[in-house]
């Protein structure tokens, strides 16, 4: 009976936070609204939120989501305003940006009448969806990075709104066997269309010049997105950039305030819980996988990081 109470106890507590969750976000974007201003929201558990917004005038708070969700916005009509890191900046529409989180986001207003699209992902449902596609745009994310804007002629904003109406009407049914898969997929080839949108900004735009915040950083991304499972050391990718690894997390830190060690962690712990999830794999198979020399190792960097033991997050995902 004890266990039974705890069982259901748990269940309560992720019921209750899946709802504050999307309430959370929903409020956030309806604080946005003006008077004449409206919104439809469509939802998958806590892994994906879609909402579609017109009206005029919108103004969103600067209060953002938990960093545990990754934020997106398609702007079909009307003019973006947005500041970035204290530069105010403009776009008129079609427009789509990713509002990465290393970045300062704020005043994000759309002006005038507008028609846009707001795509919220659980960070672990969003790394499951694009894990296929990751190691393939790792150089496209290096200079993405500088400025994370995508505008658009009309036939690709069409396709990319196609893609997300698909998404919503699946979110909407929300009685199909299959529907985290195929959502899951649909996200995927979603994203793909973005990457091959900014792919395509990028040859048209792209020059000799460097990334502004350095070379050495832009390889040190590239290498960690393809060889994070593998190579774990900060020394590894210092060897292959030819630079020292003081020289190389130094680097780093002034680009994205967090040094090389810790972005390489992350990146890991988000493989590995990727690998998690997939339960036709044994912990031990994961912990080979992700390169670490026993299951003892990857037990112990696991919950030094996540605060609990592998078998216990497959445990709590079930």
């Amino acid at each position: 009976m004890a266990g039974l109470n705890y069982f259901c106890g748990r269940q309560l507590l992720h019921i209750l936070y899946m709802k504050n969750i999307r309430e959370t976000i929903t409020d956030w974007l309806h604080s946005g609204l003006g008077v004449n201003g409206q919104m439809e929201t469509a939802t998958y558990g806590n892994s994906l939120l879609m909402a579609r917004l017109t009206g005029a005038d919108f103004r969103l708070h600067d209060d953002w989501p938990p960093k545990c969700w990754h934020v997106f916005l398609h702007v079909y009509e009307g003019e973006l305003r947005l500041t970035v890191n204290g530069d105010r900046i403009g776009f008129d529409a079609p427009v789509y940006v990713d509002f990465l989180s290393n970045v300062r986001w704020t005043d994000i207003t759309l002006a005038g009448r507008y028609r846009a699209c707001f795509v919220s992902v659980e960070q672990q449902f969003f790394m499951e969806s694009t894990q296929p596609m990751r190691s393939k745009i790792s150089e496209c994310m290096m200079w993405f990075a500088q400025s994370p804007f995508t505008p658009m002629n009309e036939p690709e904003n069409n396709r990319l709104q196609r893609l997300e109406e698909a998404m919503f009407d699946t979110l909407k049914e929300g009685n199909n066997l299959f529907v985290r898969e195929l959502l899951q997929t649909m996200a995927c080839a979603w994203q793909y269309e973005l990457w091959n949108i900014f792919s395509r900004r990028l040859q048209t735009s792209r020059t000799e010049t460097k990334p502004h915040w350095g070379d050495t950083v832009a390889q040190f991304f590239y290498l960690a997105h393809t060889h994070c499972r593998e190579q774990h050391e900060v020394g590894w990718y210092a060897r292959q950039v030819g630079v020292s690894s003081d020289v190389l997390s130094a680097a780093v830190k002034r680009f994205c305030g967090k040094s090389a060690s810790i972005v390489l962690s992350e990146l890991l712990i988000e493989e590995a819980k990727v690998c998690l999830r997939d339960t036709s794999l044994s912990v031990q198979e994961v912990s080979d996988m992700l390169g670490f020399a026993d299951q003892s190792a990857f037990g112990k960097f696991f919950k030094r990081h996540c605060g609990l033991s592998p078998a216990v997050f497959r445990k709590q995902g079930e």
